[in-house]
């Protein structure tokens, strides 16, 4: 764990997922809900729409809080050219997770860095691909079932092992940015950001 006491993080996120993945390897940091409006424009892509909200959600709270260090983040799956986002309900995770059968779902998690008295602004995005097997309604009964939270991207949570039995393949650079945030980039950033 990095010791990042008194550096002044603050991620952009109201997001439980998010603070668990970022506190295993930061001590210190804080976390402000920027609510930010996650309609998506026209024709926007899957990575498009990722970075510009990672991005809005960083700019807001970077506006208030001119000497921090801000990380906003977005995740968006995108299905048949379509993108995707929570289900909330466990009946619109069954619909929408049902419909992956055999298929490949792509998820795209944007990161952005921003510090204003700094003049930093840093982006990224990590995509991870994941090959669904060809499986029964009553396999993916058996994982939403495991679930108490349908507020993840397209109702996804690799980490259950459950889930697990539904998939074939995850292709990805960082394991971890599923969960809704690029760890690994973020962490080498922050890094060079205190070398500074």
């Amino acid at each position: 764990m990095r010791n990042t006491i008194n550096k002044n993080i603050i991620l952009a996120s109201s997001s439980v997922h998010r603070k668990k993945l970022l506190a295993k390897y930061i001590s210190h940091f804080q976390c402000v809900n920027p609510n930010v409006n996650e309609a998506e424009f026209n024709k926007e892509t899957g990575k498009e729409l990722c970075i510009r909200l990672a991005r809005d959600k960083a700019q807001i709270v970077a506006n208030d809080n001119p000497n921090s260090i801000v990380i906003g983040s977005d995740q968006v799956a995108t299905f048949n050219q379509k993108n995707l986002g929570k289900p909330f309900t466990y009946e619109n995770a069954f619909k929408t997770i049902m419909k992956f059968s055999g298929k490949n779902v792509f998820f795209n998690t944007g990161v952005v860095i921003i510090s204003q008295n700094k003049g930093i602004d840093l982006s990224y995005i990590d995509q991870t691909i994941i090959a669904f097997k060809p499986f029964k309604d009553t396999d993916l009964i058996q994982y939403l079932d495991s679930q108490d939270d349908f507020r993840t991207t397209a109702g996804v949570k690799t980490e259950s092992e459950m889930f697990q039995q539904l998939i074939s393949e995850i292709t990805c650079a960082d394991k971890e940015a599923i969960i809704g945030l690029p760890i690994q980039w973020t962490l080498s950033q922050l890094d060079n950001i205190f070398l500074i």
